[in-house]
């Protein structure tokens, strides 16, 4: 079907790229003919495909003469995106400016923006509430300075985003979307788990240890080693191409064992066809689609959860094929991208995870671009 270009809106996504979302964004929206850009400030390390880099380096901001020109390039492309841009997609707290200085002179452009949080950027329940499952020995108190960012961007931003109800509880905006995570779908090809593979391949990838949960993986493992024939694999300090060699080999994949929700990891290894498991508590699991197919496992059952999977490869090729499919319906990128343009264009009202989802659903994938 042919495309159609949307001439009303130029979109600008920017200006931190956590795990791909802002540059899938802009994939997916001129995958349906929108007009749509990814900056940051500096690339994500994993290699995902920004438009424009500032190339500005964290680590020598802390000297005086670096960090006043860096912040003079920062002030030029502003300036020069308020002359592009007509809506501003931001992502995890940062705007053009740091500190959100831009914030009000966007708003007073009448610019349309957007501000998309992904995690701690927002979270503040570690100094509120202690969940069930808690990885840390202290609650953690976010810095004032992150809180003071937060109500400037609550007090400017005409919509904010973010992937699920476990966020929502600490997002005080009242034009709150929820929209589900997204990946390229087409770069990631099934591989399903054979289901008479004698020695099963069980892989966990921890970019945080303690929030992980990893030392409790590590120890279900060597328990069920005396008794299994299993080969396990911990994926650390890989680029991502060699990370998703090792994930294809995969009989079970492992994610998080604390979050209650799941994350881009779990999306990336559903879409290669591998059971994934991971902690998803009972409140949040019934705001997903009933389709929606990760293991739950906690700290205390996850020996017995793992054993279960380890002996029964019919059920990890079925879990595997329900994961593909999961993906496919509600994290394709270019299904996430009309939603995003029907923000963009106020077509629909803030909804709940599974409205939200079951939306995103009924989106046509790669057709067009809705006038």
């Amino acid at each position: 079907m042919q495309i159609r270009k949307n001439k009303n809106l130029r979109i600008l996504h920017g200006m931190s790229d956590i795990a791909g979302q802002g540059s899938y964004s802009a994939q997916g929206l001129r995958s349906i003919g929108a007009d749509a850009t990814m900056a940051v400030w500096r690339r994500n390390p994993f290699g995902y495909l920004e438009d424009i880099d500032l190339k500005i380096k964290k680590e020598k901001l802390k000297q005086p003469l670096y960090a006043f020109f860096a912040l003079c390039k920062m002030f030029a492309f502003a300036i020069k995106s308020v002359f592009q841009y007509s809506v501003f997609h931001f992502h995890f707290g940062n705007s053009l400016l740091p500190f959100g200085l831009d914030l009000f002179w966007l708003h007073l452009m009448n610019k349309r923006i957007i501000m998309e949080y992904h995690g701690n950027d927002i979270r503040y329940f570690y100094n509120r509430e202690k969940p069930q499952y808690y990885p840390y020995e202290k609650l953690v108190v976010r810095a004032k300075r992150v809180k003071r960012i937060n109500d400037r961007i609550m007090k400017y931003a005409d919509a904010v985003i973010t992937h699920d109800e476990e966020l929502r509880k600490h997002i005080p905006h009242t034009n709150l979307y929820i929209t589900p995570l997204r990946i390229n779908t087409n770069k990631l090809y099934p591989i399903y788990p054979d289901t008479e593979k004698e020695k099963v391949t069980i892989i966990h990838a921890p970019s945080d240890y303690v929030g992980k949960g990893s030392k409790y993986v590590i120890a279900s493992i060597e328990e069920l080693k005396r008794n299994y024939n299993i080969e396990f694999i911990l994926v650390e300090k890989k680029t991502q191409d060699e990370a998703f060699e090792i994930y294809r080999k995969a009989d079970i994949i492992i994610d998080q064992l604390f979050a209650q929700t799941y994350g881009v990891f779990a999306i990336e290894a559903m879409a290669l066809g591998k059971p994934v498991i991971a902690y998803i508590s009972d409140e949040i699991r019934k705001t997903f689609p009933a389709s929606m197919p990760i293991v739950s496992a906690t700290i205390d059952n996850l020996t017995e959860i793992l054993k279960e999977l380890i002996v029964n490869g019919k059920l990890r090729q079925e879990l595997g094929k329900a994961g593909r499919k999961y993906v496919e319906d509600y994290h394709d990128y270019r299904k996430v991208a009309q939603v995003q343009l029907d923000i963009y264009k106020k077509r629909i009202a803030p909804m709940s995870t599974l409205e939200s989802f079951e939306y995103t659903k009924q989106k046509v994938s790669g057709a067009e671009c809705v006038q």
